[in-house]
């Protein structure tokens, strides 16, 4: 059965908010990241193995691996390629990784000095979390099409 974006978004808003609190990480992006990298959570890698921010498997990753296609970009050339990507128990461990993540590759340090959302979608784009020349246009426009930001409001 197909989620709509806004069943998306209840289903892991909580999990969305509780993850960010004390991390300098703003929910609205942490949000749209989801809404886009899973299509709304319809997508494979999230239903059927909770990895919610496409976070492949890299060789320090210890826990299980599925291979799937995706979409690269070469060049800024739409490429369809197999990768490893991590598999997760549940929504609440797909975010928290994808935050350490974050905060223990030194590329993405200025991403944790945001002081908008907006701010931080570019500095994820900047450090090349995604190879879509696009990813940050489309992260924003998610925040703001959707109303996230009452999720950074959330956040203790």
């Amino acid at each position: 059965m197909t989620m709509t974006r806004s069943e998306f978004i209840h289903k892991i808003e909580d999990a969305v908010v509780l993850s960010t609190e004390g991390t300098g990480l703003f929910p609205s992006v942490v949000m749209a990241q989801a809404i886009l990298e899973t299509g709304d959570g319809n997508s494979t890698l999230a239903d059927k193995y909770h990895n919610y921010f496409g976070i492949k498997a890299d060789p320090m990753w210890k826990g299980e691996t599925v291979y799937l296609f995706t979409t690269e970009y070469i060049n800024e050339i739409p490429q369809r390629i197999r990768e490893p990507f991590r598999v997760y128990d549940n929504a609440l461990d797909s975010i928290r990784d994808r935050n350490l993540f974050l905060k223990q590759n030194p590329r993405y340090k200025d991403v944790f000095k945001a002081e908008t959302a907006e701010d931080q979608t570019e500095e994820l784009a900047k450090a090349g979390y995604a190879t879509d020349p696009e990813y940050a246009a489309k992260i924003k426009s998610i925040i703001n099409g959707s109303s996230l930001k009452y999720l950074d409001l959330k956040k203790k």
